[in-house]
């Protein structure tokens, strides 16, 4: 059996949050997608700073960068998977809404039905969409719900987000350049490149397969909960996916039990690290400011032990503030940007007292994200006293997946 500290060093390095995760790693955040087959993106800056942390520090790209890139569409955004937004590169964006999106479907049909988006009146809200974003125009929520108001759509209440995630799913609407602060839709068509239809047990293992090249070992479990699919279509994506790989894609580990795989590759990548290397990625004091829904975090099934401190043994809920602080891998605290014109704050909440070797790993992370930002940052910490009297808040909790911008 594979102890946690072992498992978290083999995560934190395929994951690419270790500068030695393999020879080519990844040099642009639209390579580091696409390695990575589909990114949870709810929070959208932070988003990209989960992108940016995983890039070497001489190449890294600034907030300023990984906005251009979406705005370019080298990176698009959309609802798919579980569903909940997503980054992910143009030509994987079709066959990963094909082979997600009657499931996805069947989730959203109660609300579908609830809100009247069956029948003729979705095809006339589609259409007003398709018409809206024609031309190579791309709109704002706003100017969309003002489209879909000229056909007698009235889109308070949550109407306007399920309307626009069913226009997703039928690929009319994708990710469009923002304006200002403001995100847009484009046309799908635009936007993504034509592909063939794929065969769902092909898609599925190549899901698979691009799953554990950058969040291995792990089980059948974290690739159902991480895709939304169903134990019995994960276990048989995991086994194509070996076949189809000549076992590159291989059981992990005398468990059985357990049902971890790994990528052989990736794994050998971390057992040839030199000791210095290995020493520094596996140290135990180093600080990762990881955004809420990281991979790291997201990549695997509840309960997440590998996450929790020595002291808890609950799951660890969403809270505020809603992004997470780990050292060696383990959550010690959370965090929050708050960005303003000129400056940024970092809201910082610690659950224990940190050392100074963690302060000082934790001073460094800041630099990179100030860096990142492009703005003067100053850290407003909550006391230790305050923030370790007794179980994280959990009062405030984010809005529900695939709602947050």
């Amino acid at each position: 059996m594979t102890d946690l500290a072992e498992l978290r060093s083999r995560r934190l390095f395929a994951q690419g949050l270790r500068p030695s995760v393999v020879e080519e790693r990844p040099a642009a955040p639209v390579d580091l997608v696409r390695r990575a087959v589909a990114v949870q993106s709810q929070e959208y800056l932070p988003a990209q700073w989960g992108l940016a942390q995983r890039i070497p520090a001489g190449v890294r790209p600034t907030a300023a960068d990984t906005a251009a890139m979406l705005d370019r569409g080298e990176i698009l955004r959309t609802h798919v998977l579980r569903p909940t937004w997503h980054f992910a590169v143009p030509e994987d964006i079709r066959w990963l809404l094909e082979l997600s999106a009657e499931r996805v479907r069947r989730i959203q049909a109660t609300y579908d039905r609830r809100l009247g988006i069956e029948g003729e009146a979705a095809t006339r809200a589609l259409d007003a969409l398709a018409a809206a974003v024609a031309d190579g125009r791309h709109r704002t929520r706003e100017e969309l719900a003002d489209a879909l108001g000229a056909v007698g759509w009235e889109t308070k209440g949550g109407t306007l987000l399920f309307l626009l995630i069913r226009a997703e799913l039928e690929r009319v609407l994708i990710s469009g350049a923002s304006v200002g602060k403001q995100r847009t839709y484009a046309a799908f068509d635009e936007r993504v490149p034509a592909s063939p239809p794929r065969d769902r047990e092909d898609a599925l293992a190549e899901l698979a397969e691009r799953f554990l090249l950058t969040r291995s070992p792990a089980s059948a479990r974290d690739f159902s909960a991480w895709s939304g699919f169903g134990l019995r279509d994960a276990r048989r994506a995991l086994a194509e996916a070996s076949a189809r790989t000549g076992g590159r894609i291989a059981r992990f580990g005398s468990d059985a039990s357990a049902e971890l795989w790994h990528d052989e590759g990736v794994s050998a990548a971390w057992s040839a690290r030199d000791p210095g290397r290995a020493a520094a990625d596996d140290d135990v004091q180093r600080i990762d400011l990881l955004q809420a829904y990281d991979e790291y975090v997201m990549g695997y099934a509840v309960p997440r032990a590998y996450l929790l401190p020595p002291d808890r043994t609950d799951s660890v809920a969403p809270e505020f503030p809603l992004h997470a602080v780990a050292t060696g891998g383990v959550l010690v605290g959370r965090w929050a940007p708050v960005v303003e014109a000129k400056r940024a704050r970092l809201r910082f909440v610690p659950w224990r007292r940190m050392s100074r070797a963690e302060q000082n790993s934790l001073d460094t992370a800041v630099v990179d994200v100030e860096r990142f930002l492009g703005l003067p940052v100053t850290v407003d910490a909550a006391p230790l006293d305050a923030a370790a009297a007794g179980a994280p808040p959990r009062d405030i909790l984010p809005p529900a997946p695939g709602t947050k911008e």
